[in-house]
């Protein structure tokens, strides 16, 4: 096993990783890299390109993929390396599957009586404004923290909406914006996660775009910038420090250096060994915190045959495997059709316990159910079941449970001495979205910095 040093050491070549590690180079910095894949990106990914006899390849993101207005810095990102942003295509009624009946309808407006209607958009605002008293850096301290840290989601619906059609729509917008059950979350988490993205405005708009060049070109390039200072399937097992700096002990490394960043996801950082331990506040977020399910898959036929129908390609459902749908097709002169869909929650992890051929069973049937008999026979099927990941074990986040941010809140991003901590997690803004890597992999570079400065200041 090979001894290095560094100055600073990172732990994951994710988004937030990569923008830790970019950020600590253009400072004049040493930085090693650790990665337990063989790829960066973390939560991005790209599908390998199929055979499209003569076609363009089609990019297809199976990991993060859309972004949107106010999400500053993946669209500085973009307009940085040159990449292209491609309007998510809503023209068209949207299909929703609730209370065992399919029904055509707006984007932003279901197809329910108004009554029902009413009481949605009633307890949406109301949802909105309770969000705004949640403090974005210490939600734990807002005024009823304690009260709405105790209830879950799915008690606060049965409790305040009800008509069935109500309470399931408000089910169905929880699995698909957090990939968790309402029984999973607090009433404060939703809260937060609500409040983390500002403007309901904001929330309404977050997949207005995707990259023409796949999203994973935006890990890949920052990569670039970072050059051979990444260790490809190298996973970080324990971690060391003392007054002095730290140790960081991985597969085939031992690199000393004077901070380090862990920047992946709560279940594979829980499983790295910490000397001295980790505070217990920290030790036990880190055991608790739990990953959403989330299983994506691409659909690609001859044509998008949904339009013909003025179909938009988008489906909400709350019921069956596939929870929602988008129009993914691309506009280059082929005409082929793609539809971009993401089983969640419990039907991803019900999903996640078959094998490859039983997952595309599942999926084409449910296809066929929202749009007909077209789609269940496509050209290609490309399934990732984010649950088998070893190394994030879910997706789209990691999700703080009943009670988790009023007893371990303070701890969610606060350093451990030496060690910091990245992800998206960690972000009190645009939590658990790509804006919200990045801005941790820019917060943790700073923290660390300004960290060591004030150490050198005072002498090691």
């Amino acid at each position: 096993m090979a001894d290095s040093r560094s100055d600073f050491a990172v732990v994951g070549a994710g988004l937030s990783g990569l923008r830790a590690a970019v950020t600590l180079v253009a400072a004049g910095a040493t930085v090693t890299v650790f990665e337990a894949r063989d790829r960066v990106g973390g939560r991005v990914l790209s599908a390998p390109p199929g055979k499209d006899h003569g076609a363009a390849p089609l990019v297809l993101d199976l990991g993060a993929q859309w972004v949107g207005p106010g999400q500053t810095e993946v669209l500085r990102l973009v307009e940085e390396l040159g990449l292209h942003l491609v309007p998510t295509d809503a023209q068209g009624r949207a299909i929703w599957a609730i209370e065992g009946h399919i029904r055509e309808g707006g984007a932003a407006r279901p197809p329910m009586p108004r009554h029902a209607l009413a009481e949605v958009f009633a307890n949406g605002a109301r949802v909105a404004w309770m969000s705004k008293r949640v403090p974005l850096d210490q939600p734990w301290r807002a005024s009823k923290a304690r009260q709405w840290d105790r209830v879950t989601a799915e008690d606060w619906i049965s409790r305040h909406l009800r008509s069935p059609l109500g309470r399931e729509f408000a089910r169905m917008n929880i699995r698909g914006n957090l990939a968790v059950e309402p029984t999973e979350l607090s009433v404060l988490g939703v809260l937060f996660d609500l409040r983390s993205v500002g403007a309901a405005r904001q929330l309404a708009t977050a997949e207005a775009f995707r990259l023409l060049e796949g999203t994973h070109e935006l890990a890949r390039r920052l990569a670039g910038r970072v050059g051979d200072r990444i260790r490809f399937a190298d996973p970080v097992r324990s971690i060391a420090q003392d007054s002095d700096g730290v140790t960081v002990h991985s597969d085939t490394n031992t690199l000393r250096c004077r901070r380090v960043a862990v920047c992946v996801p709560p279940p594979p950082a829980s499983r790295i060994a910490y000397t001295p331990s980790l505070p217990e506040d920290r030790a036990c977020l880190l055991r608790s915190l739990r990953m959403g399910g989330v299983v994506k898959f691409h659909a690609v036929y001859q044509r998008p045959f949904w339009r013909e129908r003025g179909l938009s390609g988008q489906a909400w459902t709350a019921e069956g495997v596939v929870g929602l749908t988008y129009d993914n097709s691309p506009d280059d002169g082929t005409g082929r059709g793609v539809l971009v869909g993401l089983v969640v929650a419990d039907e991803a992890r019900r999903l996640g316990a078959m094998d490859a051929h039983g997952q595309e069973c599942k999926i084409l049937e449910s296809l066929g159910h929202l749009f007909g008999r077209n789609a269940a026979v496509p050209d290609r099927l490309v399934v990732q079941d984010w649950g088998a990941e070893e190394w994030t074990g879910g997706a789209y986040a990691a999700h703080f449970p009943l009670g988790a941010w009023t007893t371990y809140g303070s701890a969610f991003r606060a350093p451990c001495a030496r060690v910091h901590w990245g992800g998206t997690e960690t972000s009190s803004e645009w939590h658990g979205y790509m804006e919200g890597a990045l801005r941790s992999g820019a917060r943790v570079s700073r923290e660390m910095l300004e960290a060591d400065a004030i150490k050198e200041g005072c002498g090691r």
